[in-house]
């Protein structure tokens, strides 16, 4: 039963803090299992070879996955090392931990849920091989990994003590935690460490990412986008400037969503007050970029739809259309935020 008292800090001993703990560490078991599956899954070509969920639309969610579940997993997990078990804790802190482990959970589930559909519908049966009862087998303890950690994650969330009146408006994000962070990797006796910790610190630098996080969270999109394309150009061959822009731009505007959706559920960095235009834009954005992979993930059935299954047979015409559906689905969430902001 949830607790009814409003703290903002959770004492040594509190109830809440063994249940967050065994969440945590089985969303981290369960993280590293799937991202060394997703690997072996992917990226060997003789286990691949007889994957049920190889192609698109299964192969598409888990190559968005494969990237984020450590990522995101690596994350919750420096920040836990605040996580002292003989200190008090802020509330907040662990709140915004077990909400990002609870998300990489999540995302790890969509991954297997779809793995299942794809056994289910017995995509690329041609394919399927002496290797692949195995395959199907290894879903099972990775489900129950995750389900089980998804019960922890509801019994810890549950079980946390109602915020203070206005502590999720002046409780911190995750910038306020990296100068401390920093100080406890480098060493409370270190003079670099210190130093480093100090200006990581400064309002200056924290305010300058608060402010700018969309342009900065773009920045590091693109990079990635550039760096999954050209990993696979070099595992598959140079695919031709066109199709190397199209799956940079694709991976880059699906790493955007990801990190502008997680910022909204998670508070990496809580953005100053914003004028109900930047803010309709803002999210027009990130909902053009999220149709970028999702076109990808659903074109053929898209195309169907839409009756140009015969028409869009190039890897032009389906960049031109895709582009189209990202900025008409941009056009329409802006018109909708903005209006249901003026009401």
């Amino acid at each position: 039963m949830r607790d009814d008292v409003t703290i903002d800090q959770l004492e040594v001993g509190h109830p809440v803090r063994p249940a967050a703990a065994a969440a945590l560490l089985t969303s981290a078991a369960g993280a590293a299992a799937f991202a060394l599956f997703a690997y072996l899954t992917t990226q060997v070509r003789a286990i691949r070879a007889g994957s049920p969920w190889q192609d698109d639309p299964y192969d598409a969610v888990v190559t968005f996955t494969l990237f984020f579940v450590p990522l995101l997993g690596a994350l919750g997990g420096a920040r836990a090392l605040l996580c002292r078990r003989d200190r008090p804790l802020p509330r907040y802190r662990i709140e915004q931990v077990l909400r990002a482990e609870l998300v990489c959970t999540l995302l790890v589930a969509a991954t297997l849920a779809t793995d299942w559909a794809a056994v289910a519908a017995r995509a690329d049966r041609a394919s399927w091989g002496g290797g692949t009862p195995w395959l199907i087998a290894s879903l099972l303890p990775l489900t129950g990994v995750t389900a089980g950690s998804l019960l922890l994650h509801r019994r810890a969330i549950r079980r946390l003590p109602k915020p203070v009146r206005g502590a999720e408006d002046t409780g911190g994000d995750w910038l306020d935690d990296l100068a401390p962070l920093a100080t406890l990797l480098a060493g409370a006796r270190s003079r670099p460490g210190r130093a480093l910790a100090a200006q990581i610190g400064r309002d200056k630098v924290l305010g300058f990412v608060r402010l700018h996080f969309a342009l900065l969270a773009a920045a590091a999109a693109v990079a990635a986008g550039l760096l999954v394309a050209t990993g696979l150009a070099s595992g598959e061959g140079w695919p031709g400037i066109l199709l190397f822009t199209v799956e940079a731009a694709v991976f880059a505007g699906g790493t955007f969503a990801f990190t502008m959706i997680c910022n909204s559920l998670l508070r990496f960095a809580t953005p100053p007050p914003a004028s109900e235009t930047r803010r309709a834009a803002r999210i027009a954005i990130t909902a053009g970029a999220l149709t970028l992979p999702v076109s990808l993930a659903l074109r053929d059935t898209a195309w169907q739809l839409l009756g140009l299954g015969d028409q869009v047979d190039s890897i032009g015409q389906w960049a031109a259309a895709t582009l189209a559906f990202a900025l008409l689905t941009g056009a329409l969430t802006f018109g909708v935020t903005a209006i249901a902001a003026g009401e």
